[in-house]
C-alpha cells in the first residue's frame, strides 16, 4: 500500500463525510448561529452587571442625600447659635456714673447712658430727636437720668472734641451741654472720616457758644489734654461692654438694640415696672 493511499472506509463512507440532517447547507462565509445557551448567559451576565451598576448608583445617592442631611443639620445648628448669641443682652460694663454730664434726677431709679461720637451723623440725629423728646417726658419730670459718656473712634479729631467736652465738664456742667449742642450743629457730615478740626475751631466754637467759659484755662486744658483719662475711662467702658458703633444707648445697664424713641421708651417703662 502506498503511504498517500488513504485506507477504505469502513461501512462504505468517505471518511470525513458529514450526515445530511436533510437541511440546506450552510453557505461558506455565512456566521454560524450563537449557542441559545451561551446567548442566554451573556444577557443574564449583562442584567447583573446592570443591577450591580443601579445598586452602587442607588447607593451613592442615597450617601449624598445623608451627607446633605447632615450638613443641613450642621448650618441649622450654627445659625441658632448665631441667633441665640446675638440675642443675648449688651450688658454694660466698667462704667463709672459717679462723674458724668447728667441731665435729669441722678438718684433715678432709671439710667440712661449715651456712648457717643461728636463726629457721627447718626449721634447727631439721635440727639436733636430722639433725646428732646425723652427729656420732656423722663428727664423734666425727674423719672429717669441720661449721662453722655465719650466714645470717639471716627477720626484722630473724634478725641480732640471729646477732650474739649471733658475740660468745659470740669469747670461747669451747664457748659458741657451748651457745647454738646454747639457741635452737632455744626457738624460736617461730608468729613466723618476726615482729621479736619484743630484746636483753634474748638476754641472759636467755644467762644460763641459758652462765652461764660474760662477761655485761657479752657484753651491750656485743651492743649495739654488735661482730662484725658477721664475720656480713656468712657473708652474703656465702652470696649469692655463691647459696643460696636454710636450711638449706643443702655437703660440701666442693658444695651437697646435699634435705639429708636419707640424702643427707648419700651426699655424704659420695663425698667419702671421691674
Amino acid at each position: 500500500m502506498s503511504k498517500n493511499k488513504k485506507p477504505a472506509p469502513k461501512n462504505g463512507k468517505p471518511q470525513g463525510a458529514k450526515k445530511n440532517t436533510g437541511g440546506a447547507a450552510r453557505p461558506q462565509g455565512t456566521p454560524r448561529p450563537q449557542n441559545q445557551n451561551t446567548a442566554a448567559s451573556q444577557w443574564t451576565s449583562g442584567s447583573k452587571r446592570k443591577k450591580s451598576n443601579l445598586g452602587i448608583i442607588a447607593l451613592g445617592f442615597v450617601g449624598l442625600i445623608v451627607v446633605l442631611a447632615v450638613l443641613i443639620f450642621v448650618l441649622t445648628k450654627v445659625g441658632e447659635n448665631q441667633t441665640t448669641s446675638s440675642a443675648e443682652p449688651v450688658i454694660l460694663t466698667s462704667y463709672d456714673a459717679s462723674n458724668q454730664p447728667t441731665l435729669g434726677n441722678p438718684d433715678s431709679n432709671v439710667q440712661i447712658v449715651e456712648f457717643g461720637d461728636y463726629k457721627c451723623p447718626d449721634c447727631k440725629i439721635w440727639t436733636e430727636t430722639v433725646l428732646p423728646e425723652l427729656q420732656t417726658k423722663y428727664l423734666d419730670t425727674n423719672e429717669a437720668s441720661f449721662q453722655f459718656a465719650d466714645y470717639p473712634f471716627l477720626a484722630d479729631d473724634s478725641m480732640l472734641l471729646a477732650l474739649g467736652a471733658q475740660a468745659l465738664y470740669e469747670q461747669n456742667p451747664e457748659y458741657f451741654w451748651a457745647y454738646n449742642k454747639a457741635v452737632y450743629a455744626n457738624q460736617d457730615t461730608s468729613k466723618v472720616r476726615e482729621s479736619w478740626i484743630t484746636e483753634d475751631y474748638i476754641v472759636n466754637l467755644v467762644k460763641e457758644n459758652v462765652p461764660d467759659a474760662d477761655i485761657e484755662k479752657f484753651t491750656n486744658d485743651l492743649k495739654n489734654k488735661t482730662y484725658q483719662a477721664a475720656v480713656d475711662a468712657d473708652v474703656k467702658a465702652g470696649d469692655d461692654s463691647k459696643i460696636t458703633g454710636t450711638p449706643s444707648i443702655f437703660v440701666n445697664g442693658t444695651k437697646v438694640e435699634n435705639p429708636t424713641l419707640e424702643n427707648v421708651e419700651a426699655a424704659i417703662e420695663a425698667a419702671k415696672a421691674s
